[in-house]
């Protein structure tokens, strides 16, 4: 059975855990926003001593890879790779937008479909859609939230999740759309696709790895003082 640390920093969760084949066996979370760069570091060694394992003896590192906040992004992007690098393991990157609809499945069992809504401000999110075997079906994207969401996407007993899912849901009341009470994602929720991904030999370069941000980062310069 592999043996994985998973690392979730894409939102206002700063979360690791330590799996043992589909069992989590430690794991330490906090939600706090900007908490990543203080917490994160610290929770790896914590979660480490409660396993009773070292990190050389783990099979791979597990990322959020996005998408989400560019910084809480960077940071866990930072420390996965230094424990790859240090330890000589592979790293595997997994989708934040496939994770929410692996912890809305834990709540609705028996959904057909789950939409994933992470808000990105205004009327603007990340979207992802999947069904009941957590397969995605649509691309991941940059969308402004309006009404033709559920008609494009709705099938049988749909689940709307993520941060941005209540927005939506409030805005547009669309028909026959449940919502996940589950606005963060901890590292457990990377589980189902880590396994996946290690199965089939889905694995990052990680020199040249970066997360999915989907959407380009702009950064304004600074006016000149007058």
């Amino acid at each position: 059975m592999p043996k994985f640390i998973l690392i979730e920093s894409s939102g206002d969760v700063c979360s690791v855990a330590v799996s043992r084949g589909s069992q989590i066996i430690a794991e330490k979370s906090i939600q706090e926003p900007n908490s990543h760069s203080i917490y994160l570091a610290q929770f790896v060694d914590d979660v480490l001593k409660e396993s009773g394992l070292e990190i050389a003896t783990l099979d791979a590192v597990i990322i959020g890879g996005g998408p989400g906040s560019y910084t809480g992004l960077r940071i866990g992007c930072s420390l996965a790779k230094g424990l790859c690098f240090g330890s000589d393991l592979p790293l595997i990157a997994c989708s934040t937008l496939a994770a929410f609809a692996a912890s809305a499945q834990l709540e609705f069992p028996k959904a057909e479909r789950f939409i994933s809504l992470i808000d990105a401000r205004r009327m603007d999110a990340y979207l992802g859609v999947f069904d009941k075997k957590l397969n995605s079906i649509a691309d991941e994207q940059f969308i402004t939230i309006d009404a033709q969401l559920a008609g494009d996407y709705t099938h049988g007993e749909t689940i709307a999740c993520g941060s941005g899912a209540l927005k939506w849901v409030q805005e547009f009341n669309p028909k026959n759309i449940l919502i996940s009470s589950h606005t963060g994602i901890n590292a457990r929720n990377l589980l189902p696709e880590a396994l996946k991904k290690w199965e089939a030999g889905e694995l990052e370069r990680v020199a040249y790895y970066e997360p999915n941000y989907i959407k380009s980062v702009f950064v304004t310069k600074a006016k000149p003082k007058v």
